[in-house]
């Protein structure tokens, strides 16, 4: 039998798209749209979506991966707001959100999109997990848009239409603040103020947000007596005492020449933590470039029943990050342009993604995992049996990622590389 130490974390998400348009009052739903209801296709499951979404999540990673020590961020989160954005992109934009998103067209997409987040919810009744979804719109009140992009907004993402006043400052700061507890009333208060002040203009025509909760007990929780402080290395010298959690039992491991991996399950089995620590104390730099979701799914598909001695860190620590020049630079410029084409919204080449805004937290300790993020997209209008032990000792740098098993959707991902 194998031992090994290991470390555990979980997150949030919440997702906010703001949409401009121009300096028009109003959200009157009168125009009639060429495309009111979409059509499902078949060919394009819940599962291609999550699949999808993997895909564009270790894209993300390596856009993002230099701009913090630390990271944590729901790509299901983004990815979902996104698509509601995509919904009413059209040509060369929608085009160019396909490729980098990985979505198909917006009739397969937005059946998809619904059947994976209700089967990501029914995690939610069985014992020991706790995660809640949630989309919304809103829309400024007497503005033209297409009754068709509404209808299909929230028919297939759930998301209820609320009219809004973005026009005069009162009212605007007045929306931002009804926007801002919605995300933590949907959060439990892990992610407060999503919108900063003076993100919403008068051109702010639409707000798209999404809200994602996770609490996660673990399947063994640690016992709070072992917990004591170590020395977690960061890299080049510098070392930091921060506390360790400790277990030793059965766990599903991998190791290779350059990593060693271990999956940590909360109480339901169907979600679950892998951690992926590098061999050497400089390798997360190197892992975070070259690891993609065919690595992952292949580690995964290795792990073996193995005798864990886990020495893990607790830690909790938050991120939030522009995300609009990574996607841009991913191949989605156009969204963010004069040229960008969301006619599906409105029936007029008159708005653009004008900023993404995520912001995400995570919790790891002895009872389990809590996390919380949130994305928020701004549109303006425009003008991853032996003889002795193994020793699993995450004390130095290494990545996590939570994950349904039913689905495959990664559903958080991050690195942990400095403690506060």
């Amino acid at each position: 039998m194998k031992r090994i130490p290991v470390l555990i974390i979980l997150c949030l998400a919440v997702s906010l798209v703001v949409c401009l348009g121009p300096a028009l009052t109003g959200c009157k739903s009168q125009k009639k749209s060429a495309e009111s209801t979409l059509i499902p296709e078949s060919g394009f499951s819940a599962t291609s979506l999550a699949e999808s979404g993997n895909h564009f999540a270790f894209d993300l990673f390596k856009q993002i991966h230099s701009k913090s020590d630390n990271l944590v961020f729901s790509p299901y989160s983004i990815s979902t707001v996104l698509a509601m954005c995509y919904s009413g992109a059209r040509g060369e934009t929608a085009g160019q959100m396909s490729e980098v998103l990985y979505f198909p067209p917006a009739g397969q997409l937005d059946p998809a999109s619904r059947d994976l987040r209700e089967k990501i919810l029914s995690s939610d009744t069985l014992p020991g997990t706790e995660i809640s979804l949630a989309n919304a719109i809103w829309a400024q009140q007497d503005f033209d848009f297409l009754p068709g992009y509404l209808e299909n907004t929230g028919r297939w993402y759930d998301a209820p239409l609320t009219e809004m006043d973005f026009t005069r400052d009162a009212a605007r700061e007045e929306s931002r603040l009804r926007i801002n507890q919605w995300v933590e009333d949907n959060t439990r208060q892990k992610i407060k103020d999503l919108i900063s002040p003076g993100v919403l203009s008068a051109n702010t025509r639409m707000v798209l947000t999404n809200a994602i909760y996770f609490n996660g007990k673990w399947m063994w929780t640690f016992d709070k007596a072992a917990t004591s402080p170590s020395i977690f290395n960061v890299g080049r010298g510098e070392s930091k005492m921060i506390p360790f959690m400790h277990m030793t039992r059965d766990l599903p491991y991998y190791e290779d020449e350059e990593i060693q991996a271990i999956r940590l399950p909360y109480r339901n089995e169907r979600l679950s933590m892998m951690i992926i620590l590098p061999r050497s104390i400089e390798g997360w730099e190197m892992i975070s470039r070259v690891l993609d979701l065919e690595r992952l799914n292949k580690v995964e598909s290795h792990l073996t029943p193995t005798e864990v001695q886990l020495a893990l860190p607790k830690f909790s620590f938050e991120l939030k990050t522009n995300l609009r020049d990574e996607l841009s630079d991913m191949g989605m410029d156009l969204a963010f342009g004069m040229d960008a084409d969301f006619s599906g919204m409105t029936g007029e080449k008159n708005l653009f993604i004008d900023e993404v805004i995520h912001k995400a937290f995570i919790e790891v300790s002895e009872s389990g995992t809590e996390a919380a993020a949130a994305t928020g997209a701004i549109i303006s209008l425009k003008s991853a049996l032996r003889d002795e032990p193994v020793r699993f000792n995450a004390d130095h740098p290494f990545l996590y990622f939570i994950r349904d098993h039913q689905t495959g959707c990664i559903i958080f991902l991050g690195r942990f590389v400095r403690p506060s």
